[in-house]
């Protein structure tokens, strides 16, 4: 629901319909709405940051990483994403789990950077871990995409980043 319809559509009735049940039935399982928004917020931080970090660093070097990460996000669902930041920009405890999100996910971007880039400056490290997260939550606003999208826009990415030494070299 969130995804098609956003997050005017996250109500007790609206969910209860769509689910078939009451709206005690929903109730009986989440106190008040506030609660629900609470769970589906750690359900969306956990799905989308910690899982898909959590998988990306089952691979050794920062390479392999980054294409697990690619992978595994490019099968999530952009419209979560999507309503999500709209959300945020309305809801403070929205704005605060995004923020969590975002944190961890740059955070992420940044040892991948700091990894493909060795021997960069900390100023271009963290640029280029910004322009690569930036690029990322550009790409899932663009409308419907596949893993292909998502694998050209990283590889485009990776050629910038190797581009970069080279033309110091020749100056």
């Amino acid at each position: 629901m969130l995804d098609l319809a956003g997050h005017g559509a996250v109500s007790a009735e609206r969910i209860a319909r769509r689910l078939n049940v009451t709206r005690g039935s929903f109730y009986h399982h989440f106190a008040h709405k506030a609660a629900f928004v609470e769970a589906l917020l750690e359900r969306w931080e956990h799905d989308y940051t910690v899982a898909v970090i959590r998988e990306a660093d089952r691979e050794r070097d920062a390479a392999g990483r980054l294409q697990r990460y690619v992978t595994v996000a490019s099968r999530l669902r952009p419209g979560r994403e999507v309503a999500i930041r709209a959300w945020a920009a309305k809801d403070p405890r929205v704005r605060a789990a995004l923020e969590r999100a975002d944190h961890a996910r740059i955070a992420f971007a940044r040892e991948l950077a700091r990894e493909l880039l060795p021997r960069s400056s900390p100023a271009r490290v963290e640029a280029f871990a910004r322009v690569a997260y930036l690029g990322f939550i550009g790409l899932q606003q663009t409308g419907p995409h596949d893993g292909e999208r998502f694998t050209r826009f990283f590889d485009d990415l990776g050629l910038l980043a190797a581009a970069q030494p080279a033309a110091r070299a020749r100056r």
